[in-house]
């Protein structure tokens, strides 16, 4: 009798070893072994999903609440390949996650033989996610499993985070191992950036004599998650705080001095702010062109900035491309808040009063693009008002996923954050169809918080069979559709450019969308529908005492808009809806004329 562990509990039995307490997948014939291994650990649990798409998306929303590795198991061929989308949403974000795919027997790859395929759904797994993981890697030989492992954890987590994935035969799965006797990887420690405490003196040192600073939160810093850190460094550094949508649960809304978001779908004050600072610090920010517009050379041309960033060819990018960074700080975010810590001791305060009182004056003189609500008769609700509603009935500790298109946007710019609440979404993949997976896993690392997923009905109709999941375990999920009956960002864009020659953005253009509440009533979930402004109140409070998963039918109007939005070609401060120009400069000569600090709060 072959004696040993078999190489898949060995597998699994590492994951747990490592804090990975649960795994996502789908059940296929090259991963029948690992699942059957998960199935007997008594430590790790499994969810099967509708789609691998969704187990790798499951994966990412796990390590996102939880802060440990997120993995999935899939079948070769079609398994493996369906994971691609989530896999480049935990690439993009800077997500640990690992990637278990089953492949052929060892003796059925095609190796160098001039075919495309010799094994049942073999498919060179590796060649498709070299360019979207930090690791791939195939076993070929058992005893190298644990050096495997021990190497795809290390890359994963190293550096600035991403996925992994270790590709094994199902022959080797098979294997039994002598575990005492496997060769082991062990990493290099990550050396601190030298002269770090020096440039962050000087950092602090510039902020201090600056008159106009600004600091911009950015996902970084939730990868791993400082939010901790960060909340202590600013109490003791007060000044104006621009956040980009993954940096929008890093503080609550009421912090002191928090101006809000920024960028192409950003607000308008954010944007005034950025474009008039004389300082602009970004702590774990890319500074994608969502935040800095088209038009590079006029990105905060009057300010100084300085990038703290665990990459540094983020850094690196805008050199002669029409951005200029002054300084550049490569560094981990937990070194940075570290050193910090201790140089802000040192810390003199500057006299930012005048800045302060301009912010204040543009709060209350730059356009209100928030439309007024409908009247009950018009049969849907506004997206902005609904989510400054839905901010009330949301739990202190509430995990709030949410998809992309109107609904991220409208959420992004109108939501309340409360201090121990998170909010998600795949900021710089966005992909339609993420949020309930994610909610998935989020569900899964945090057993019985609430969660909200918030998507629409181009993202749903991606995901629908993962209703049928959410119902299976019933998990504490509430999904939000916005329900617009279109892709309608997709709608704006075509209006803006080709004069609304609209094709396949609704029905009536081709596009095919299900009867959302009805489906989503017969697989199991209680329904709630909101269609009047007067009813979202108390339909809210209805659908968030309910126990359990429950689908909230949102009515929004097929034709709101995504406003303000900066058009391609104009500089931020300069949003759509169009101000007059002359708005605009008596705008800016606010600058010289907010001299009275006795008026700032």
């Amino acid at each position: 009798m072959n004696q040993g562990m078999k190489l898949t509990d060995y597998v699994i039995d590492y994951l747990h070893s490592r804090g990975t307490t649960h795994v996502f997948g789908m059940s296929g014939g090259a991963a029948v072994h690992l699942f059957d291994s998960a199935a007997k650990h008594p430590g790790v649990g499994t969810t099967f999903v509708a789609h691998e798409q969704s187990a790798a998306m499951a994966a990412d929303g796990y390590y996102r609440v939880s802060g440990r590795m997120g993995a999935c198991i899939v079948t070769s061929g079609p398994g493996a390949t369906n994971l691609l989308t989530g896999v480049c949403c935990s690439y993009y974000d800077s997500v640990p996650a690992l990637m278990l795919t089953g492949q052929v027997a060892t003796h059925r790859l095609k190796g160098e033989r001039k075919v495309r395929q010799v094994g049942f759904q073999e498919t060179d797994t590796l060649s498709i996610y070299s360019s979207v993981t930090k690791y791939a890697e195939q076993l070929r030989d058992p005893n190298q499993i644990a050096s495997v492992l021990d190497s795809a954890f290390a890359e994963a987590e190293a550096g600035r985070p991403g996925p992994v994935l270790v590709d094994i035969p199902d022959d080797l799965q098979r294997a039994r191992l002598d575990t005492a006797a496997l060769p082991r990887y062990v990493a290099p420690a990550q050396a601190r950036t030298r002269g770090l405490t020096a440039q962050v003196q000087s950092l602090l040192k510039q902020i201090s004599a600056s008159k106009r600073p600004v600091i911009v939160l950015g996902g970084g810093l939730s990868t791993p998650r400082q939010a901790g850190e960060l909340r202590e460094f600013l109490k003791n550094v007060e000044v104006p705080l621009l956040q980009t949508w993954a940096g929008l649960d890093l503080i609550p809304h009421d912090w002191k001095h928090r101006v809000g978001t920024f960028g192409v779908y950003g607000s308008r004050l954010g944007n005034f702010v950025i474009q008039h600072a004389d300082l602009v610090v970004c702590l774990g920010t890319r500074l994608s062109q969502n935040l800095t517009g088209g038009m590079l050379s006029t990105f905060a041309s009057k300010a100084r900035i300085v990038m703290v960033d665990a990459d540094q060819g983020e850094m690196d990018k805008f050199d002669g491309h029409g951005i200029e960074i002054a300084e550049r700080i490569h560094c981990l975010m937990g070194d940075f808040l570290d050193t910090a810590k201790v140089a802000v001791k040192q810390f003199v305060a500057p006299d930012i009063r005048p800045w302060l009182a301009t912010i204040e004056r543009w709060r209350a003189e730059l356009p209100d693009d928030i439309p007024i609500e409908p009247a009950d008769e018009a049969g849907f609700v506004d997206a902005h008002h609904f989510v400054r509603q839905l901010s009330d009935v949301l739990a202190d500790d509430e995990i709030v996923f949410i998809d992309t298109g109107g609904n991220l946007t409208w959420t992004c710019n109108n939501l309340r954050v409360k201090p121990g609440q998170r909010v998600l979404s795949a900021w710089n993949f966005t992909p339609m169809g993420y949020a309930v997976p994610a909610g998935i896993g989020g569900a899964a690392a945090a057993p019985g918080r609430p969660i909200t997923c918030i998507t629409g009905d181009g993202g749903l109709q991606l995901c629908l069979g993962e209703l049928a999941t959410v119902v299976r375990h019933q998990l504490p999920i509430k999904i939000v559709l916005f329900n617009n009956h279109s892709h309608g960002i997709q709608k704006q864009t075509l209006e803006t450019w080709l004069d609304g020659n609209y094709a396949g953005v609704d029905p009536a253009s081709g596009l095919g969308l299900s009867d959302f509440h009805s489906v989503a009533r017969a697989m199991g979930l209680s329904v709630v529908n909101i269609s009047r402004s007067s009813e979202v109140a108390p339909r809210l409070k209805e659908a968030y005492a309910i126990p359990g998963p429950v689908f909230c039918n949102v009515e929004i109007n097929p034709n709101q808009k995504l406003y303000p939005v900066l058009k391609s070609g104009a500089p931020l401060e300069n949003q759509m809806p169009l101000m007059p120009s002359d708005q605009i400069d008596a705008l800016r000569a606010v600058l010289t004329t907010s001299k009275d600090p006795d008026n700032v709060g």
